[in-house]
């Protein structure tokens, strides 16, 4: 902050004759904005959808790569082996793993509002065993694609205190839910997309200091109608509360908590025969979760990486509940990378 300080000394002793109304006001301006970045952009949480808005004018572009590894398989709350599970199904699952590239783009045209678009591009594998026999089934593509709309409800155009503002958003079936392997069409956990629009509401809390941050939010995907395969995936909800905390002006960790639980499928994709295996069945398809995890963030708050922000997220399950037996999340990470600029 010192250099702020600094670059903020210089221009009153440089100031503008007073003639030159209109040189004033830009340096007022840039002065302004400097600020507004290194307290309130550099601080906030990537990794939670929708949980920053911005100031007037101002642009965000970020890429976010996240990765899941699934390993074992749950029923309710008990590990269940492979070997249990080939006494009921002829297919058992042993791993999975789930990455997915997202690019985002924000916009605030007002004080209040931020707009903000995302996609995302998804690669699945999963791991199959059978009684005499283990394959590999992989789907790869485009996901689903969003729009939302951030709206500041409280604390608007404010470095510090507390803030509340409400997400409303809906989810585009970009993706696609016919993705097939080895001849024969996938479960429901690889395939693309949801086939449906979807409703996108959330609520979010934000409290900030100059060096502290903290925050809640509430969010579901509430899907509509039925999508062409005569189903329609569970809705879900999702809570995370965080805080990070500014260590220096370009370094500070963070730590949060991400409960997730969705619902059963409603219908069913009639090429999907759940007697064959667990993934397969539209009942055995809910689960709830909570996940711990901790980040580092890095910010540039001047020179020429001024407005870059890059955040390392990792964490594990410390409950799930998986209707089952299907398999259970092992650990997951998130590597964000962003950059405001006007």
């Amino acid at each position: 902050m010192v250099w702020v300080c600094g670059f903020g000394a210089a221009a009153s002793v440089d100031e503008p004759p007073a003639s030159d109304q209109a040189t004033r006001e830009r340096m007022e301006k840039l002065f302004k904005m400097s600020v507004e970045e290194l307290a309130h952009t550099e601080i906030v949480p990537l990794n939670v959808l929708g949980s920053h808005t911005h100031f007037q004018g101002e642009w965000m572009v970020g890429y976010n790569f996240m990765f899941m590894d699934m390993r074992g398989n749950l029923d309710g709350t008990r590990d269940v082996s492979v070997s249990e599970v080939l006494q009921k199904y002829p297919v058992a699952h042993t791993a999975m793993s789930m990455q997915m590239h997202m690019f985002e783009l924000m916009y605030a045209p007002t004080e209040r509002l931020t707009l903000m678009a995302m996609g995302q591009y998804k690669l699945n594998s999963m791991d199959h065993q059978t009684t005499n026999a283990s394959f590999t089934a992989r789907s790869e593509g485009f996901g689903d694609s969003s729009v939302m709309a951030l709206y500041q409800l409280l604390g608007y155009g404010r470095r510090y205190g507390n803030q509340l503002f409400l997400n409303a958003g809906l989810s585009l079936p970009t993706g696609a839910i016919d993705a097939e392997d080895l001849g024969s069409l996938l479960e429901y956990s690889l395939q693309l997309g949801s086939g449906t629009f979807d409703l996108l509401p959330g609520l979010t809390y934000v409290g900030q200091t100059e060096d502290l941050v903290w925050g809640a939010q509430a969010r579901g995907t509430i899907r509509l109608g039925e999508n062409d395969h005569e189903y329609r995936l569970g809705n879900a909800y999702r809570i995370n509360l965080w805080s990070s905390y500014r260590v220096t002006d370009w370094f500070g960790p963070s730590v949060r908590l991400d409960w997730q639980q969705w619902g059963n499928v409603a219908g069913a994709d009639p090429a999907l025969d759940p007697l064959k295996n667990p993934a397969f069945d539209a009942n055995k398809q809910s689960g709830r979760r909570l996940d711990a995890l901790i980040g580092l963030n890095f910010y540039a708050d001047r020179g020429f990486l001024k407005g870059h922000r890059l955040s390392l997220e990792a964490g594990i399950p410390v409950y799930q509940y998986i209707a089952g037996p299907n398999l259970k999340a092992d650990w997951m990470a998130t590597i964000s990378w962003s950059y405001v600029f006007r």
